[in-house]
């Protein structure tokens, strides 16, 4: 090691690009590495993890033979199922109460938090120490009590347990804080749960629904099973809970089918075709990764033995076995290695602020020691072969070469490990520009409706007074073009209701209930309207009972309900709304929430007219600037001062469905930069040895009339019959992974042939340009320069 130290600067070798690309190397692939395993540990922390299930619903109608799976059931189904089944340790419920709730305590500090109503046995399916406060079996039974989180109470302090929260927007809603929970995990399918709210609360927000067996499917149900029990044990029991309490006999005569099913938790993250292949891919690019930094660190090495072949054979003329040859290498790449994950740590650590943007949760569950032993268990291999392979070498110098030059080329093995830099190089370049264009197709994918110049803001907690106020001054604005209101936000998915036929009480299907909408809602959103008319409000008798339907709903009723003629005029009946609800106009059809395949909801939908602002004000501009932002956040600000009010980009939402695609492609690049620049750097080593063991015939060459380009072509050729196919490969590669991406998408690119023949190409560009560079130097040599030392 002492000598590995001396040696560490020594001209010739390289020694601290090969501590820069290694450790570039390990900071990229470690990090992958860990965030793989960080994945494949979610709900990890639940005791008993493989006895708990999510309780899951399933319906077939009897126009549709495929059951749809849905994760949300009525309130009454986790306790039903408590009741009806020995075999259930333990259930509960919750369901979501506010996103971003703002909270002022007694003394005005404000927070802001996600709360969840939740059962008395929240806390028995899913432990958490109670680290101040009551136990959650009587707290939670109560109304308007709460427990927060651990990391809420390092804001608001553990002296808030026995005061009470006002919710900013409705100051009628008061919570009483009972109780801190330790934090849950970031590593969990669950979502964030900053304050867990009684849920006998429920009726004073919304509709208690805790009683239904049918319908109003918002709650998250969970199931703890004894030791040993399997669910299918269950089925007997769900079946008499589901003919005792639901209408079975009435949904079979329609031809429609329910179940009820249980999934694994510890299945639930992994279960996600995205989540699975996306771990596939960062685990396939941390190895990637980290095999092209050892294999460039190796073709540094056998680069450097021209220079080193001397030493090493007179070591061996001094008695030096093969072990102690290996023993001094191995003490190199072991110094190299730690200097590197050094290196790799310093890195990680400059770039945690970025690096957390694109895992999307802290450094610190990351790596937690199980994944640090994981990761130094890996960079002990890469130092065992990053010192085996080139002692194997350096153990066949024959000692003769102790007094002459050593003039073996090991030519082979650097074109070799070439090749593999290359392939890889091109691949990451072609699915870089493959999921590059597919973001850039997701970000611009014709919706339906224009979104890119609006905005919109919400208008809970505001009275009728401000609300009317609020549009009309908005209208008022030169750089206003519409406004609207609505029910739905475009980036999320609408609830569901069915519609049916009101005599036999047959479904026909499933549809997107965009529920109300308000004056010149298709106007502001550039919604074209293919028949009939929008809504008419003059006719305020009429109104209420109108609805608008998208073209696939007529296609889909001329399809099950045996529709003819124009729609305009008919009535139809829709669960919730009931009926008979008359169709007043048909709008092209529209694409809400994300176009990931698991996620795109293709369904018909419908919507009802309102004649006051609900729910969202929408804000069409002319042109969205910051300038317009700033004039209509004033008017917004001025008009309702009841409530602090923010005005949102509804384009900026649009495009944050598609932040994990983004991500993944800034992952791509860095990784695939990283790979460009190391082959690089190794194709330098490669130039550079072969013009040194070759200078001579150069010099050669060049007295005898050779031109430079001859020069260039003599090392160009050689370099190319490996370059190319490797590249060809590499696209090849590439376009059978894209292809199996490319099914994660609902909408999706066209790959072409010269996609990744462009791809290829530029990566041959790049090292055809680089070789050329570094041999034209070489051969503008002075000859007698070359030829001195002969």
């Amino acid at each position: 090691m002492k000598k590995a130290l001396n040696n560490l600067f020594r001209r010739g070798e390289a020694n601290p690009i090969k501590i820069l690309c290694l450790g570039v190397g390990l900071a990229i692939g470690l990090a992958m590495i860990a965030e793989v395993i960080y994945e494949t540990s979610y709900d990890n922390f639940l005791p008993r993890l493989e006895d708990t299930y999510r309780i899951t619903e399933k319906y077939k109608s009897a126009q549709d033979d495929t059951w749809r799976p849905y994760t949300k059931t009525p309130g009454a189904t986790a306790p039903g199922v408590k009741r009806y089944c020995p075999e259930v340790e333990a259930a509960t419920r919750f369901t979501w109460l506010q996103d971003g709730m703002h909270l002022v305590a007694e003394d005005q500090r404000e927070v802001t938090a996600n709360a969840h109503l939740c059962d008395s046995s929240f806390f028995e399916v899913f432990p958490r120490r109670i680290l101040i406060g009551e136990n959650p079996h009587t707290g939670l039974e109560k109304e308007n009590n709460a427990y927060i989180s651990s990391r809420l109470a390092e804001t608001l302090g553990t002296d808030i347990v026995g005061h009470t929260l006002t919710w900013k927007e409705f100051p009628d809603f008061k919570l009483n804080v009972v109780g801190i929970f330790e934090e849950f995990p970031e590593n969990t399918h669950l979502p964030r749960f900053d304050v867990v709210v009684a849920l006998p609360t429920i009726g004073q927000v919304m509709g208690d629904g805790r009683d239904n067996w049918l319908g109003n499917d918002r709650y998250k149900s969970y199931v703890r099973l004894y030791p040993g029990t399997k669910p299918e044990q269950l089925a007997d029991n769900v079946k008499r809970m589901l003919e005792t309490n639901l209408p079975m006999e009435h949904l079979r005569k329609t031809g429609a089918s329910y179940e009820i099913g249980f999934q694994p938790v510890s299945e639930i993250f992994s279960s996600s075709d995205y989540n699975r292949i996306m771990r596939i891919v960062f685990l396939a690019f941390g190895i990637l990764m980290l095999a092209v930094a050892v294999l460039n660190y190796i073709l540094l090495v056998i680069s450097g033995m021209v220079n080193r072949a001397k030493s090493i054979a007179t070591y061996r003329c001094y008695g030096a076995e093969s072990r102690d040859i290996y023993r001094m290498v191995l003490a190199e790449s072991a110094l190299h290695g730690l200097l590197s994950l050094a290196l790799a740590v310093l890195i990680i650590f400059g770039i945690q602020d970025l690096l957390q943007e694109q895992i999307g949760h802290s450094l610190h569950s990351l790596f937690p020691p199980t994944t640090i032993a994981v990761c130094a268990a890996i960079t002990a291999a890469v130092i065992l072969v990053c010192g085996t392979m080139p002692g194997y070498l350096y153990t066949r110098i024959p000692v003769t070469y102790a007094y002459r030059r050593y003039t073996e080329s090991k030519r082979h093995w650097k074109l070799g490990l070439l090749f593999v830099q290359f392939l890889l190089t091109t691949f990451f370049v072609s699915v870089l520009a493959v999921i590059s264009l597919q973001y850039n197709k997701l970000t611009n994918y014709d919706a339906g409706f224009e979104y890119k110049d609006m905005l919109y803001v919400t208008l809970s907690g505001t009275s009728k007074t401000e609300q009317q106020r609020c549009v009309q001054e908005l209208k008022k604005l030169p750089e206003v073009a519409d406004v609207t209101w609505g029910y739905q936000l475009p980036f999320e998915q609408c609830n569901g209701n069915n519609v049916y036929n009101n005599e036999t009480g047959q479904e026909y299907m499933n549809i997107g209930d965009m529920y109300l909408v308000g004056d010149d809602y298709h106007r502001t959103f550039g919604i074209p309207v293919i028949e009939g008319t929008t809504f008419t409000p003059h006719l305020s008798d009429t109104v209420a009972r109108q609805i608008m339907v998208s073209r696939r709903f007529v296609e889909r009723m001329r399809e099950l309900a045996g529709w003819t003629g124009s729609p305009i005029g008919k009535t139809v009946f829709i669960t919730e709304h009931k009926g008979p609800l008359t169709i007043c106009g048909v709008y092209e059809e529209i694409h809400f929430g994300s176009q990931m395949a698991e996620d795109a909801d293709e369904r018909p939908t419908v919507m009802f007219y309102s004649p006051e602002p609900r729910s969202y004000l929408f804000i069409r501009l002319r042109h969205l600037t910051p300038e317009g932002m700033k004039a209509v956040q004033n008017v917004v600000s001025q008009t309702m001062p009841s409530q602090e009010k923010h005005v949102y980009s509804l384009a900026l939402e649009m495009d944050n469905l598609y932040d994990s695609i983004l991500h993944v492609r800034n992952s791509i690049f860095f990784t695939g930069l990283c790979i460009l620049i190391i082959a690089l750097i190794g194709l330098t080593a490669y130039i550079r040895d072969e013009i040194s063991r070759r200078r001579a015939e150069i010099a050669i060459r060049i007295i005898h009339g050779a031109t430079v380009g001859s020069v260039q072509r003599l090392f160009l050729a050689g370099l190319l019959k490996i370059a190319l196919p490797a590249a060809l490969i590499g696209a090849l590669v590439a376009w059978r992974v894209s292809i199996a991406l490319l099914q994660l998408f609902a909408v999706k690119i066209e790959l072409t042939w010269w996609l990744f023949t462009g791809c290829a190409l530029v990566v041959l560009l790049v090292v055809w340009a680089l070789s050329a560079l570094l041999v034209l130097k070489a051969a503008r040599m002075n000859p007698t320069e070359n030829l001195r030392t002969e």
